[in-house]
């Protein structure tokens, strides 16, 4: 994972003379500008409650996500800091595991596009957290870590039995300690905890990755920025 990171680093030095920023690089668009067809690139520079969403385009996932009404991307976690003061992203499965856990931020995106060649997109928060909210946020992280990834109610989405839907309702809410966590729900527990949004403006246990990329079914412009684009190293060519 690390020698492949560093091998393609390494390649880019010796094309470019450049030497790549630690935290790869964004391709930003105006927020709210959809289809501009020039990104600008700007270093990822990382913050507590930045939101990932990742898609490795597998078909299983995607035709299950259909199943449920919704579709890539397939995966998410949310930015918050170790005690010791390391950068990490709190995923509930990450890489079909079934279990949360707590990754070291950079060296986990470039496993991601190292290992499934997928796409990474990053929502940035646009202030810092202030001491209060970055304590919580870790009280939080530390409390789900090594909780269990929540197969049977992850199955259930593809029912009448969900939450979302006829029942939502009656049913969404916010919990902030379960002993069991979706990718999406967790994500939006910690940035209730941290104080990013309302308990009543996003209920987790309804929302997928796709309804927090963008802002059309939750209007989350307030706290975070549009979601840009994540590369490793500079791009030769814009998209």
């Amino acid at each position: 994972m690390v020698s492949s990171a560093c091998s393609l680093a390494a390649a880019f030095i010796l094309a470019s003379g450049d030497i790549p920023h630690p935290g790869g690089y964004l391709l930003v668009k105006p927020d709210g500008v959809r289809t501009a067809e020039i990104a600008t690139v700007i270093p990822y520079e990382p913050r507590e409650g930045d939101l990932i969403f990742y898609d490795d385009h597998s078909r299983v996932w995607t035709a299950l996500f259909k199943a449920a009404g919704t579709g890539p991307p397939l995966h998410m976690g949310i930015v918050v800091r170790k005690p010791g003061g390391t950068l990490a992203v709190l995923e509930a499965g990450p890489d079909d595991t079934v279990w949360v856990d707590l990754r070291d931020l950079i060296p986990r995106l470039h496993q991601f596009v190292n290992d499934f060649n997928g796409d990474i997109t990053i929502r940035r928060c646009k202030e810092p957290l202030d001491r209060f909210q970055s304590e919580a946020l870790t009280r939080f992280a530390q409390a789900q870590n090594g909780k269990r990834y929540a197969v049977v109610r992850l199955l259930a989405q593809g029912t009448p039995l969900r939450s979302r839907g006829a029942l939502e309702p009656w049913l969404g809410k916010t919990q902030t300690d379960r002993s069991a966590w979706i990718c999406s729900e967790i994500s939006v527990a910690g940035a209730t905890v941290a104080g990013l949004v309302g308990a009543d403006e996003v209920h987790s246990n309804v929302a997928y990755p796709r309804d927090l990329v963008d802002n059309r079914r939750y209007d989350l412009s307030a706290a975070w920025y549009d979601a840009a684009a994540w590369r490793p190293v500079r791009p030769s060519r814009l998209p």
